[in-house]
């Protein structure tokens, strides 16, 4: 029954991954032990959160490292107290030539998929006056004898303590508006200041992901903590979710990180 109810508080595409989270809860129930997931974005934070609850006697903690947003959970039973190595997690810092190569965000995590990596197995890309990224340990040793050049250029990777990790220096713009519907096309629309029809061009010529998968169907419902990637304009991501006007317009916050 709990099964039914699960898939109807959610969206169809993210089955998958809720199966995926169904199952490492069960392990951890039935085998009353700590179970570790891959990396996991806000939204499937959320989705884990709402199925963990589900347990009488399991909980549910995070770590990325400092400031992160995309973690690792554990799923445990409430005795377990985890250490910060029970993540499994490594912080690699980028030593490159700064005075003949820019590098950011894209090219970091385009060269890292170029390697076969897939995106569940790799933490937050900080860019700062450091570049780092965080990714599962079991990775490490192969990441740093297979990463040499990003760019054209060539890089040199250290790992370093989780501790050390920076802030990344994005700078995302916080906006609100209201909407008519959730609808991606409408929410794209007032993000990238631009008519409806250009929105829904951009959408239905995949060159727009939610949550790191492309959507090309303009009436895709958006939810709290969705990331978007539009191509030729950078990142978004909805922040929260109000009520709505008089006007029957939601109220949304969200934030942009545009070139």
């Amino acid at each position: 029954m709990f099964v039914i109810d699960i898939y109807q508080h959610f969206r169809n595409e993210e089955q998958e991954l809720i199966d995926q989270l169904m199952d490492k809860c069960e392990q951890a129930d039935s085998h009353y032990a700590p179970v570790l997931t891959a990396f996991l974005d806000p939204r499937g934070q959320y989705i884990l959160e709402v199925i963990v609850g589900s347990y009488e006697d399991l909980n549910v903690t995070y770590n990325g490292g400092p400031h992160a947003e995309r973690k690792r959970a554990i799923i445990a039973p409430s005795y377990y107290e985890p250490q910060e190595e029970d993540y499994e997690i490594s912080l690699l810092q980028i030593d490159y030539p700064e005075k003949f190569v820019n590098i950011q965000h894209q090219h970091v995590l385009g060269t890292l998929m170029s390697l076969g990596i897939e995106r569940d197995q790799l933490g937050d890309i900080m860019i700062g006056d450091e570049i780092q990224f965080i990714l599962t340990k079991r990775l490490e040793s192969y990441i740093m004898f297979e990463l040499t050049r990003i760019k054209g250029a060539t890089v040199k990777l250290n790992s370093i303590p989780i501790k050390d990790m920076i802030q990344s220096e994005e700078n995302w713009k916080i906006q609100s508006a209201t909407v008519s519907a959730l609808r991606l096309d409408v929410v794209l629309k007032d993000m990238i200041r631009k008519s409806r029809n250009i929105a829904k061009q951009l959408i239905e010529k995949k060159r727009v992901k939610v949550n790191h998968t492309i959507v090309d169907t303009p009436d895709f419902q958006l939810e709290k903590n969705d990331l978007l990637s539009i191509q030729g304009f950078g990142r978004a991501q909805i922040t929260e979710i109000g009520g709505r006007t008089k006007k029957d317009k939601l109220h949304i916050t969200y934030q942009t990180l545009f070139k």
